[in-house]
């Protein structure tokens, strides 16, 4: 196995990271800091620039506008190419171009005499959430079923494209459930139903899921972006092993001293679809049928992968959760609009 140590492969390198001023960029670059990295935010303008710490550059630019990027990328040996449309409410893929065309964009721009590795951010709906109960690995084939999903399938396949053609080495990550410090919604969401007392287990709540403290994907991204073994390869971002619902809600109910009571599964589905008609018409409700589905659904990814470049987890589950939930109930959680 690799060495764990990473600093003196970092230390002094210029480093972009885009999309920096978001959730998983921004704690990307806390860490990216402590390996002595010499750090260029890329985000767009009206993005919350106020946070990053002193010492990080600037470059304030839409990645669809190639004339924005102009000859400011010409100097760095790791990318780290985050900058992403991420929700799923698009009605196209077209809707979502940042995440191919953008990523095409920055690949034109670089230079690639001294860029070592391109980091890609795709996600796992590459490969969709369908309940399945077998781990889903790298080399399976593409399977999405939404348009988000679509246009990461399309950004990774221009990162490998461009990337075998002018000879660039890349890693690809697909991010799983992600949650942590300076994370919204979905997951601020769900902790904030689980406080309240709002949430209940749906019947014995034993599906996996793929759940990862942010600490720990950054901290997985940093080992493979300068692993000479995860040159030009795909590689899912998740905790290494699944956790089942009930044991996540558990541990979150624990922080607050919550008893978390259980419903059985067909009286939820029930309830799910006649929510559901108050959400069609813009009513914020607790649960409805897609969630439903996602709360029940069995979604778990290969780590293996991770093993043979000498990663090792640092957080586990208890650990991720009380760090998450002491940073929300410090920093105004309870003032976020749900």
């Amino acid at each position: 196995m690799e060495e764990m140590n990473t600093k003196s492969k970092l230390k002094n390198k210029k480093v972009l990271v885009t999309g920096g001023c978001g959730f998983i960029g921004f704690n990307l670059i806390q860490d990216l800091l402590e390996e002595g990295a010499k750090i260029t935010v890329l985000d767009l303008p009206e993005s919350d620039w106020g946070r990053l710490p002193d010492g990080v550059l600037q470059i304030k630019a839409n990645i669809l506008f190639k004339s924005e990027m102009k000859n400011r990328l010409k100097d760095f040996n790791v990318i780290y190419h985050l900058a992403a449309r991420t929700d799923l409410n698009g009605k196209s893929v077209s809707e979502y171009s940042e995440n191919y065309i953008g990523t095409q964009n920055i690949l034109e721009e670089i230079s690639t005499n001294v860029l070592e590795r391109f980091v890609f951010y795709s996600t796992i709906l590459v490969n969709g959430i369908f309940n399945n109960d077998s781990y889903i690995t790298e080399v399976d084939s593409y399977k999405t079923n939404t348009h988000y999903g679509e246009s990461k399938v399309l950004g990774e396949k221009v990162v490998m494209q461009y990337c075998k053609k002018n000879d660039v080495d890349y890693t690809i990550i697909r991010p799983a459930s992600i949650y942590g410090p300076w994370g919204e919604s979905p997951y601020s969401e769900f902790f904030h139903t689980i406080k309240q007392g709002r949430y209940f287990h749906v019947g014995k709540a034993d599906n996996l899921v793929a759940w990862c403290y942010v600490k720990n994907l950054t901290g997985f991204t940093i080992k493979a972006s300068v692993s000479e073994k995860a040159k030009n390869e795909i590689f899912y971002g998740t905790d290494q092993k699944p956790y089942s619902m009930r044991e996540i809600v558990d541990q979150i109910s624990g922080f607050y001293k919550i008893k978390i009571y259980t419903i059985p599964s067909f009286i939820m589905t029930v309830a799910a679809y006649f929510f559901g008609l108050f959400k069609k018409v813009g009513i914020n409700v607790p649960i409805y049928p897609s969630r439903l589905r996602n709360i029940k659904a069995t979604y778990r990814y290969s780590m293996q992968k991770s093993f043979i470049i000498g990663y090792t987890q640092k957080y586990n589950l208890r650990q991720g959760v009380e760090e998450t939930l002491r940073w929300y109930e410090k920093n105004g959680y309870r003032a976020r609009k749900y």
